[in-house]
């Protein structure tokens, strides 16, 4: 069983955004490929199948890298070169495409084999590309991307039929934990991109991304935009024309105003041309899908013709009143052919269309949009218009899905118009679409088809209609809120920070939130004494006259707050108006239990209590989940919630910007949108608390809770956010710089909780999946899996165990598991230095000391060894020595993320300041 791959461990994934922004150079040694495909012995005829396998895999590479060059520095090129940088970046995509496409191939045909063999025999080109995934140290993670789609593939083939072997279901594992590691990749660049497209989508950010920038500098020190074009050059065929003849093609830019053509070239494909359906379906939406001809099917012997697996998907397009069209029939250079190898690829493709749909193909798309007088002249003799693009996603050559959604969203507002070209043989095109889809829907636009005659609507789906804005749900009949905050106290101490939290508060429910001025009820400093804030609550807001059944009541409270150990051993909370004794909670001070009473009285359909003050025992019933079809349930039932700052003796933390609390100061974001964690513009309790509760216990040593109080139906208090609409000038609010800082530890904590539940819902999986594999194979009356793994495999199982055991602080189990995995691979560096360190942790410094040494000698560049020797030698008072180490180490890695503290403990005992703490591995 695999837990978790070299190139999959917790720590090299958290270590990747550090690898990413870095990009050093890469070591210079390379492990011998035909020792690592599935550990086998090889002799010299296998040797060199294996050799030219993995050259090929690093052509691959090398083709990807330089189409990610030219496109990105395309600015960079001559300028009579810079118009056809296209068509050269789109040569280099198709031999990658080919290469890809055998390499896909390879290894369908040797899974097939492996299976009808049971197994028996090693699918070598699987294997050959997985170990070198898995330990290449010459290819960059962004590097691994280029080969999502075959891994994708080679695990459909590998689960249909599931295979029934220990070594099957092994290596199904080893392609899925691979694949996952590659959409991980991804997303690490994605999150480097702005996210524009949280729900809609619809502001212009202009995208960032850092990572994938230093991933392109790496590049661009061995390869540059101009030389890759003018190796290119030679293939190119003469540049076109001026223009398309008008009576032969169709401009796009003559579209109406915000309608918009989708096209999708050089498919059909076997598993994304039905995903991209289902989401034309999804957002209604036609399409035009010009396919090459050799991927529809071919003709045997008798001239029967075979549709394709992929052919499936395009009579589905065409169910589904989609258009198919011609892109040739093998994606050739038109214009370096002469007439009759013209006409070939452009009647060869009709003809197998012709046997998926009858009516013909009334469309042409040049492959490369290279097209010459003779191209457009026989295209206009079979009836066929041109049909190139203006909005261009570059699906092609991007990598990342929301970077390439980013590209045609600005590209259609700004044409306004147009067709857009994307491929449906791309993956990342499939996860870009829903996005340019809805944004661009979103703002008005339609998608219609042409079928070189008229602008229609698609066969068989119904017109879009054209929906108006639905009027915002009117949630309450009213809103009333009774807004409390004391500094001024007449015996308790004096508050800074209540009244700024309280007007603040006012200041959001009338602007942004909704509430009438005239029912938002202030009582401030010495004007909230028990007599009144009872009055207010008890007398005026329980009048049926005032507040009806359907209103909503808020009831915010800034001050001191005190907990009461009752004699049954509860723990009551107060709240401390400002003419309270400190000796009299009970008689001067509003228990919670008198809020309940108070509660029962209120007509409200829902109360929301907000509590910045400290105490306990607030008796609420549950966390308040809850339904989250809000408009249409939660709203309609009784509502009764409370969300406090902290528990029982939990002090409040002062220390917002602006003189508030970290409560109220997170309070305040999440009401005014932060808290809107789905993007819908309505911020729920719930939501209210899923925002403010974890940063504030971050930020703070509070704890706020939230609950439902008795009488609660299950309802949920919503707030309806509108518009901002702020006309900024000089006497605008901005934030000072000590709460621009706190936003920013706002944002940091948020993300770092996001990133955590999201490792933790992993862990979570992860777990499931490995205890039914443990099932699975425990089944099996078969020898158990483990004893047909290769030693590497093996070893690298058992790697991986001793550093999950050695991040539980398990170290006993965690050197048996390493000292196994040395001891099976021992010319290993990775495994003998992390042997070397558990030795450390348990205080065998002596024995750290020689794993170390090793280390060097199997690997002189592994830079972390010398950290971890610095440490050891000073744990031992050898300081002359520890101090050699440290040097080697910023020799070596002088920007490495543990620089600063090698040069720390360097200062240190170059000083004579005393012994460093332990570092880390």
């Amino acid at each position: 069983m695999f837990i978790a791959r070299s190139w999959l461990s917790l720590s090299v994934l958290v270590g990747l955004s550090l690898l990413l922004a870095a990009c050093g150079a890469p070591p210079e040694t390379k492990p011998a490929a035909a020792e690592s495909v599935a550990g086998t012995t090889a002799g010299p005829a296998a040797e060199a199948a294996v050799a030219a396998s993995s050259a090929e895999l690093d052509a691959i590479v090398d083709t990807y890298r330089r189409i990610l060059v030219l496109m990105s520095d395309e600015g960079t090129l001559a300028a009579p070169d810079r118009p056809r940088a296209f068509l050269a970046g789109k040569l280099l995509f198709e031999r990658n495409r080919h290469a890809l496409a055998e390499l896909e191939t390879a290894g369908e045909t040797a899974l097939e084999a492996s299976r009808e063999n049971r197994f028996g025999a090693d699918p070598r080109p699987v294997l050959a590309l997985l170990d070198r995934l898995e330990q290449d140290p010459l290819w960059r993670d962004a590097d691994k991307l280029v080969f999502r789609d075959v891994l994708s593939a080679w695990t459909l083939t590998l689960r249909e039929p599931a295979p029934g072997s220990p070594k099957g279901k092994a290596l199904l594992l080893r392609l899925t934990e691979d694949l996952q590691a590659l959409d991980q990749i991804q997303q690490l660049y994605e999150k480097e991109i702005e996210k524009v497209f949280a729900q809609f989508g619809t502001r212009g950010i202009p995208i960032r991304r850092e990572a994938w920038e230093s991933y392109l500098a790496f590049l661009r020190q061995n390869l540059a935009a101009q030389s890759i074009f003018d190796l290119l050059r030679p293939e190119l065929p003469p540049p076109p024309p001026v223009a398309l003849p008008a009576a032969k093609a169709f401009d796009g830019a003559k579209l109406p105003e915000k309608t918009l053509v989708l096209t999708f070239d050089d498919g059909p494909h076997g598993s994304n041309t039905p995903k991209i359906l289902e989401i034309l379906k999804r957002y209604n939406a036609p399409a035009i899908f010009f396919a090459v001809g050799e991927n529809l099917g071919r003709y045997d012997e008798k001239g029967v013709f075979k549709p394709s697996r992929a052919a499936a998907a395009t009579r589905a397009a065409l169910g589904a009143g989609h258009l198919l069209a011609n892109h040739t029939q093998s994606h050739a250079q038109l214009p370096r052919l002469a007439a009759d190898g013209v006409e070939e690829q452009i009647d060869e493709m009709s003809r197998r269309a012709r046997e998926l749909d009858p009516a013909g193909i009334k469309l042409f798309r040049p492959p490369y949009g290279a097209w010459s007088d003779e191209v457009a002249r026989q295209a206009g003799d079979r009836q066929m218009k041109l049909m190139l693009w203006n909005i261009d996603s570059q699906d092609w050559a991007d990598p990342v899905a929301a970077s390439i959604a980013n590209r045609v969203v600005a590209e259609a507002r700004s044409a306004g118009r147009g067709i857009v070209l994307f491929h449906d043989i791309h993956a990342r095109t499939v996860e870009a679409l829903p996005l340019v889809i809805e944004t661009l829907q979103a703002e008005g636009y339609r998608f219609v088809l042409y079928d070189g005659e008229t602008l229609t609507e698609p066969r068989g789906l119904p017109a879009p209609l054209e929906k108006p804005a639905a009027p915002a749900p009117q949630l309450y009949a009213e809103s009333h809120a009774v807004v409390i905050g004391i500094d001024d106290y007449e015996h308790w101490p004096k508050l800074t920070y209540a009244v700024a939290d309280a007007l603040a508060l006012r200041e959001l429910l009338v602007r942004r939130l909704g509430f009438s001025p005239a029912n938002v009820h202030m009582l401030l400093d010495r004007e909230a004494t028990r007599e009144k804030i009872l009055e207010l609550l008890g007398e005026r807001m329980a009048d049926p006259a005032r507040v009806g059944k359907e209103d909503r009541l808020l009831v915010f409270y800034a001050g001191h707050g005190a907990t009461r150990q009752l004699g049954s051993g509860r723990s009551l909370g107060y709240v401390v108006p400002a003419d309270a004794a400190l000796d009299r909670l009970h008689s001067q001070a509003i228990s919670m239990t008198q809020f309940g009473d108070i509660d029962e009285a209120l007509p409200a359909k829902h109360v929301l209590y907000l509590m910045d003050a400290c105490y306990g025992g607030l008796a609420l019933l549950r966390g308040g989940a809850g339904s989250r079809n809000f408009l249409r349930e939660t709203t309609q039932r009784r509502a009764r919630q409370m969300i406090t700052a902290g528990g029982a003796d939990e002090l409040v933390a002062d220390g917002g910007p602006g003189g508030h609390s970290i409560f109220t100061w997170t309070l305040l974001q999440g009401l005014g949108g932060e808290a809107d964690l789905n993007r819908d513009g309505y911020v729920t309790a719930t939501e209210l608390f899923a925002y403010t509760g974890p940063l504030v216990a971050q930020l703070s040593r509070q704890t706020p809770a939230f609950g439902s109080l008795p009488g609660s139906e299950g309802g949920e208090m919503v707030f309806a956010l509108e518009p901002d609409e702020e006309f900024l000038s000089a006497e605008s609010t901005q934030l000072d710089e000590e709460a621009i800082a706190l936003n920013q530890q706002l944002v940091e904590v948020r993300s770092e909780i996001a990133a955590r539940k999201d490792r933790n819902s992993k862990l979570k999986r992860e777990l499931d999946q490995a205890r039914d594999e443990l099932a699975r194979l425990s089944a099996e009356p078969a020898a158990s899996a483990t004893a047909d793994l290769p030693v590497k495999r093996r070893a690298r199982e058992r790697h991986e165990q001793g550093l999950e055991l050695f991040r539980q602080k398990r170290y006993d189990d965690a050197l048996a598991a390493l000292r196994e995995a040395a001891e099976l691979v021992p010319d290993s560096a990775l495994y003998t230095n992390n042997l070397g360190f558990v030795h450390y942790r348990r205080g065998e410094l002596d024995l750290a000391l020689d794993f170390y040494e090793k280390t060097k000698k199997l690997d002189p560049a592994r830079i972390q060894v010398y950290m971890n020797e610095g440490s050891a030698l000073e744990a031992l008072g050898r300081n002359e020595e520890a101090a050699a180490a440290y040097r080697k180490f910023l020799e070596l890695a002088p920007d490495h993320r543990d620089a600063g503290y090698a040069r720390r403990r360097l200062e240190s005992l170059e000083s004579g300041r005393g012994p460093a703490a332990s570092a880390g591995s």
